[in-house]
């Protein structure tokens, strides 16, 4: 699926009673900082809340310290609060998938990008058949239609 430039945040984000949680451990801020890349890399997928490098191959820890550019410990660290307080689920085959996206990500704002794409998509390849059919010289109708333009020109302004 295609890459999404926005993921939701609540302004109340930090009442959570989960984020307060969080917030009382060591290491809070950074595993703070996880969960909101989470998030991003979540949207970035774009395949309703699950994090992967593609769909055969799940993060693995290590990547998602080298991507995250965070210590390895304090990611585990992090994976497993998230896991504990229910934030995200590690599938059987090790694939992360952010527990309840909807509330992250609006899916019917997805699903309006989605049809407008496929309708944009649909009328482009519809204009482009269309100009085809309208060219009457095969290859390059673009240099065609030019040269028939300067040609009028001329014949309208000689001088030229």
């Amino acid at each position: 699926m295609s890459e999404v430039k926005w993921i939701k945040l609540s302004t109340q984000m930090f009442e959570d009673e989960k984020i307060r949680l969080i917030e009382s451990m060591p290491e809070a801020d950074t595993i703070l900082i996880i969960w909101v890349k989470l998030l991003a890399q979540a949207g970035k997928t774009n395949a309703s809340g699950y994090i992967y490098l593609n769909e055969n191959i799940p993060y693995t820890e290590e990547m998602l310290a080298t991507i995250f550019n965070r210590p390895l410990n304090t990611v585990r660290l992090a994976l497993q609060t998230f896991r504990d307080f229910g934030m995200i689920e590690l599938e059987q085959d090790n694939f992360v998938r952010i527990a309840n996206w909807g509330k992250h990500q609006s899916e019917s704002a997805l699903e309006k990008i989605r049809k407008d794409t496929r309708e944009r998509v649909a009328k482009h390849r519809e204009n482009k058949r269309i100009e085809q059919e309208n060219s009457n010289v095969t290859g390059n109708g673009h240099r065609t239609r030019r040269r028939i333009r300067r040609r009028e020109r001329k014949r309208i302004y000689p001088f030229l």
